[in-house]
């Protein structure tokens, strides 16, 4: 079988290398001149940015983790000790791991029953039926009750709970208001919270791709090659990519919903594109302010956090202490992570000066940076809100034979999200053999 994906994030990296590790000839169409989508490193002036995800979640990545072990990367990753200091809206301060969820209990600022209330809301979680992957878009489905996060959260963790644990944690990985998303994801993480730990590959996030395309031999890679148009032919799709046209039996198409719904428009129902394009994506920005030299060399904590959403800011990081070769010797920088409501007002120069100030309030004094920089998304994160999971479930059956959907969209967005759909996707289309594609109905 011949096959094209479309996009080389990790979901198209791991869909092609899981086609390429049977047998089959693939090729992979990526509109940038390099692979890594959201995961991408930037490098600039001696730094290594990385561009989105920050860092890999460890056992609750059980897909991700089996792909590197596979590809003998898995030792290469460089743990990361989160320490973390959650800020109080009087700017008090609280030392916990962002790895350990339960440590945050230790916070002065609960009282012993407000503890006692976590702690029992945390039980029920742990004894009641919930997902047991917290990526598997399907089984994230089945516990979606269609009740949002903050509604569940002060329900079964309280009021405080909710402002201490579930804002910082759940802000600092989606940056949306807990108003807008699903119960499920959380519930899983609280259900499977023993099995985190913090890992970045050594030239960041974005290697894991890197090390993919690496492992896959016999890839035909086309870089700078965005995909124009699927077209049907007798035996199977035409796909127009970069002024090529490849002829192949199968697609698995892995760019962003919006770009899929393009693609496909025309050889899937209009509802199925509809459901693509109305997936939910957040106006998403983060900035590295970066400095040659060091301001804070040995201060207590890599991570700050707000307990509340009255900031602009929902997590700060120092990058040096995620993974070292992110910065220059002796230098650093610090990641800025924005929510997104604040962001509908603001330029980018607003963002660059919010993110400065950010930085002068959580870490103290400093001089004037190298340079920032600006990451800016106008869709930027999935936002998997009640009922998201299974109408993008549902997506999978409503392709045509020898077409299949992958993409961090599917769950929640991450690096495990987009490796299990991509590992998914080719599997699925491995055990159909590809007949000629059918008239949408």
């Amino acid at each position: 079988m011949k096959a094209a994906v479309i996009g080389a994030g990790p979901a198209g990296c791991t869909a092609a290398y899981t086609l390429r590790k049977q047998g089959h000839e693939v090729v992979l169409v990526e509109a940038q001149d390099h692979v890594g989508g959201r995961t991408s490193q930037l490098h600039r002036e001696g730094f290594n940015l990385g561009s989105g995800a920050l860092f890999l979640m460890g056992g609750i990545y059980p897909r991700t983790n089996a792909l590197l072990k596979e590809l003998d990367r898995y030792q290469d990753l460089v743990p990361w000790d989160a320490d973390t200091h959650v800020l109080d809206a009087d700017g008090s301060r609280y030392t916990v791991k962002f790895d350990q969820v339960m440590s945050f209990l230790g916070m002065a600022a609960l009282t012993w029953r407000d503890k006692l209330r976590v702690a029992a809301g945390v039980a029920r979680q742990l004894l009641s039926p919930g997902p047991k992957l917290c990526f598997d878009g399907a089984e994230l489905a089945r516990y979606d009750r269609g009740e949002n996060l903050e509604t569940w959260s002060r329900r079964v963790l309280g009021d405080k709970g909710h402002r201490y644990i579930t804002v910082p944690y759940m802000g600092f990985l989606y940056a949306v208001p807990m108003s807008w998303l699903s119960t499920s994801l959380f519930h899983a993480i609280l259900k499977q919270f023993y099995r985190l730990a913090l890992s970045v590959p050594p030239e960041g996030v974005g290697q894991v791709c890197d090390w993919i395309i690496e492992g896959t031999p016999g890839l035909d890679l086309r870089l700078s090659s965005p995909a124009e148009k699927i077209t049907r032919t007798a035996s199977g799709y035409t796909v127009h990519a970069g002024g090529s046209t490849h002829e192949v039996d199968a697609v698995i198409v892995a760019p962003e919903p919006g770009v899929a719904a393009d693609l496909l428009d025309g050889l899937i129902p209009s509802d199925s594109v509809r459901k693509l394009r109305d997936c939910l994506y957040s106006d998403y920005a983060h900035v590295q302010v970066c400095y040659a030299k060091n301001p804070w060399p040995d201060f207590p904590a890599s991570v700050a956090l707000p307990a509340n959403l009255e900031r602009d800011w929902g997590a700060c990081v120092l990058q040096s202490r995620r993974h070292p070769n992110a910065v220059p010797e002796g230098g650093e920088a610090v990641g800025v992570y924005f929510y997104t409501p604040p962001l509908a007002g603001m330029t980018d120069d607003d963002i660059a000066r919010s993110a400065v100030d950010t930085v002068h309030e959580v870490y103290g004094p400093a001089p004037e940076p190298t340079f920032v920089h600006v990451f800016h998304y106008q869709r930027g994160l999935s936002i998997a809100n009640p009922g998201h999971y299974a109408t993008l479930d549902s997506l999978h059956a409503e392709m045509p034979d020898g077409i299949h959907l992958a993409g961090d969209y599917f769950a929640h967005a991450g690096v495990e999200a987009a490796v299990f759909s991509g590992e998914l996707a080719a599997n699925r289309l491995m055990a159909t053999s590809p007949t000629r594609p059918q008239p949408v109905s």
